[in-house]
């Protein structure tokens, strides 16, 4: 869980830098950044949790897989808003 936690804060300041530097509303995009993690760390515990037999190696992997999942999907949520952000500006 603290993996996860570190994973969103560092989502936020990522997303929150990235719009700055591309000129666009920075609270915004670091509120999509972290709204996109989490429903993605969220989706991908519920599945862990489902799918993995209950062992202690089973236990490692869904408490820390799901935050490498959501970090998967912020990064494509970046890249699909830059894109959007360089379609704009042009």
């Amino acid at each position: 869980m603290l993996l996860a936690k570190m994973a969103a804060a560092g989502v936020v300041i990522w997303f929150y830098l990235t719009a700055k530097d591309h000129d666009e509303p920075p609270v915004k995009w670091a509120i999509i950044g972290l709204m996109g993690f989490a429903i993605t760390w969220e989706l991908a515990h519920l599945a862990a949790d489902t799918l993995l037999p209950k062992s202690p190696s089973a236990a490692f992997i869904s408490s820390n897989l799901p935050a490498f999942v959501g970090v998967a999907a912020a990064w494509l949520i970046r890249k699909k808003l830059l894109l959007d952000a360089k379609r704009d500006n042009s």
